[in-house]
């Protein structure tokens, strides 16, 4: 898993809303020939989205108490963020909606 690190987290994908902690996280499926794609996914962890999910909501409450990491509070934060990023949802590839923006694309309509 990789955080990464900015001044600004970006927007939760699936309400719009502020983030609190984006995360690169190890993600895999097999293609159309059968063969294994493995590679990183981005994900954001979102206060409202997430807020129903075990190991999300320890996490978003560290954050509502804490704010950001400061010295010595680093190893409760690397506990909860490894507890999240291992049970983190990376929602399936949408090969429906690829071929379309890719034709899209194509098209130079995007």
């Amino acid at each position: 898993m990789d955080i990464i690190s900015s001044d600004r987290t970006p927007p939760c994908p699936r309400c719009g809303q502020e983030g609190l902690l984006q995360a690169r996280v190890p993600h895999g499926w097999v293609n159309a020939s059968g063969a294994l794609v493995q590679g990183r996914n981005g994900v954001v962890l979102c206060a409202t989205c997430d807020a129903d999910q075990p190991h999300a909501a320890a996490l978003i409450t560290w954050f509502h108490v804490n704010g950001q990491v400061e010295v010595g509070a680093e190893h409760e934060f690397k506990r909860l963020l490894v507890a999240w990023a291992e049970h983190v949802h990376v929602p399936l590839l949408d090969e429906r909606a690829l071929t379309e923006e890719a034709a899209l694309w194509q098209e130079g309509e995007l």
